[in-house]
């Protein structure tokens, strides 16, 4: 029986919260890690049997998806981590757009040209946004309350991407801290982050005017 196989860029991008799912529900797949600044992917886009060839895609059987998102619906729905009520489904909803817009203003600052002068406003603001997270999460153990679900995986990552970006980006937020925690101690998710298989860096693709290559900071 042939592997699932996920493909995407070599680098962290918007890929790993599947990595995660995959590796938390323990799932035998193989991976396709394309080169930035090759050919590569222009050899391989076209000749898939993708309806929307783009990056990352993920077939299974006869599945054959691409869109992140997409694709970690798929598997949440698949593997029982979707959200079993009505208001844990709405919870993980509302969450997931959240926390894909958090990522896009971060994605927007280190992109643009004027990063450096809009840098330290922006840190200015990020309490803001973590006091809504903070009041979010309330005492729950995760997005959706004790049971965890996808979105976990997506909020983890994100919330990731800015204690690398700000390193003191937690200290006043103790339930965001112990979330983050939680998540990078689950057994499956430690063993993922501790392998070669992961990639912390770079974050972004090397347009990036942060996290796009170069030597990492010390504390990634």
């Amino acid at each position: 029986m042939t592997k699932p196989l996920l493909g995407y860029w070599d680098l962290r991008g918007i890929c790993e919260p599947i990595r995660y799912l995959l590796r938390y529900k323990k799932v035998d797949f193989e991976e396709k890690r394309y080169v930035v600044g090759t050919d590569e992917w222009q050899k391989d886009k076209f000749n898939l049997g993708l309806e929307f060839p783009n990056l990352p895609y993920y077939f299974d059987g006869d599945v054959k998806l691409t869109q992140s998102v997409a694709i970690l619906r798929y598997l949440a729905r698949k593997h029982g981590l979707d959200g079993k009520t009505e208001e844990e489904k709405r919870r993980i909803q509302l969450a997931e757009q959240q926390i894909l817009d958090f990522r896009m203003i971060l994605r927007s600052l280190v992109v643009s040209d004027g990063y450096e002068s809009a840098k330290d406003e922006f840190i200015k603001n990020l309490p803001n946004h973590f006091k809504l997270w903070e009041k979010f999460l309330g005492d729950r153990k995760y997005v959706a309350g004790n049971e965890i679900t996808y979105v976990d995986f997506q909020v983890y990552e994100i919330f990731d991407f800015y204690r690398i970006f700000h390193p003191s980006t937690f200290e006043s937020f103790p339930t965001l801290k112990a979330f983050h925690d939680r998540i990078k101690n689950l057994p499956e998710i430690k063993q993922h982050i501790n392998s070669p298989a992961f990639k912390n860096w770079p974050l972004f693709g090397p347009m990036a005017k942060f996290g796009g290559g170069g030597e990492p900071p010390k504390h990634v």
